[in-house]
């Protein structure tokens, strides 16, 4: 019996292993992950199998629309995107007028409902970054969109997959007539100026103002950003160990592209004194990284995360005006060359 076993499975690998791909960790993730893990919050990051699940109507999910997010036109976009997409222009959710921070909810309503997205509207957004789509899918959330949706690995993650790809200009769709709740109908989860910062801080102490950009930014040695001249960071500011740059999230995500968990992510947090049930405000430059480590926290059940939307840009600014109300601080917390700037 032993000798016909090892006959067949000899037989076996001959016949199939000869034309058997090497597993890929990466591919292998994106096939397999289990999108029906359970999570101690709404599940935000889904894989991009699960997506393809939607699109071909092996869900239960019915009423869908899904955003491609980048800055700029739909160029990139025509080469290639997932099948029914919509492509969304960073720059329709925020500007530069408005010092990077989200545009007023009746604005993103706007949009949301000329792409035919309203308040129960499942809502996938995914992109080439990380960034911009946590960007779009926070403002579609603080909005009042119930069930949002990241293509976890992005764009780059549905290609490894070997799904279907389309090309060409999105298809137009029917816009919606009511959004079906008042809005911004999450307004606790974001905080836009200075000035409520400030009020917030003055009336926790405890509250963590954490910063996701990288070290290089929160010491003050550089300031991330060709169009902010000034390096530091709001005074009382930790540091939640995100990116390498102001253009990544490299301490969030795992090497193939996903993000990671809270739970590994969170020893090195509570190095600053950020724990799961910490008074959170995450920040950036203006609000991009910000968002991914919102989203992070907010699926495994946190309570208590938030995003401070004006982040540094609005700080310095606001520091420009009033130094003595709106202090910085530059350096390492604790070391010889921290000072304040007042």
């Amino acid at each position: 019996m032993l000798i016909l076993s090892t006959l067949f499975l000899s037989i076996a690998l001959i016949i199939f292993g000869a034309n058997a791909k090497p597993v890929n960790a990466a591919d292998s993730y994106y096939a397999q992950k289990d999108d029906t893990e359970q999570t101690d919050g709404p599940r935000v990051f889904v894989s991009p199998h699960y997506v393809n699940e939607v699109i071909n109507n092996k869900t239960d999910v019915k009423d869908y629309k899904i955003f491609e997010a980048s800055y700029g036109n739909d160029s990139t976009f025509k080469k290639g995107h997932i099948p029914g997409a919509i492509h969304v222009n960073t720059n329709s959710v925020e500007s530069e007028k408005n010092q990077w921070n989200l545009l007023s909810a009746k604005q993103i309503r706007k949009l949301l409902l000329k792409n035919g997205v309203t308040s129960k509207t499942t809502l996938i957004v995914y992109s080439t970054d990380v960034n911009a789509a946590s960007r779009v899918a926070f403002a579609a959330f603080w909005v009042g969109v119930k069930n949002i949706k990241i293509v976890d690995g992005g764009y780059n993650g549905w290609k490894k997959t070997d799904l279907k790809v389309q090309k060409g200009a999105a298809k137009s769709v029917k816009a919606a007539k009511k959004f079906g709740t008042k809005v911004p109908a999450n307004a606790q989860y974001e905080v836009k100026t200075p000035k409520q910062m400030l009020k917030l801080q003055k009336a926790d102490p405890d509250l963590k103002l954490a910063s996701t950009r990288s070290w290089k930014e929160f010491t003050g040695k550089t300031s991330g950003y060709s169009y902010i001249k000034d390096k530091g960071e709001p005074k009382g500011a930790v540091y939640a160990k995100s990116s390498k740059t102001s253009a990544d999230v490299a301490y969030l995500l795992n090497k193939n592209g996903t993000v990671k968990s809270a739970d590994q992510i969170a020893p090195t947090w509570e190095k600053a004194g950020i724990e799961p049930t910490s008074n959170i405000y995450f920040y950036c430059g203006t609000g991009w990284r910000a968002t991914t480590a919102f989203f992070i926290t907010y699926q495994a059940g946190w309570k208590n995360v938030h995003v401070f939307d004006g982040g540094w840009y609005a700080w310095d600014k606001a520091h420009q005006k009033d130094a003595s109300k709106y202090q910085v601080q530059v350096g390492n917390p604790g070391s010889k060359d921290f000072k304040i700037l007042k």
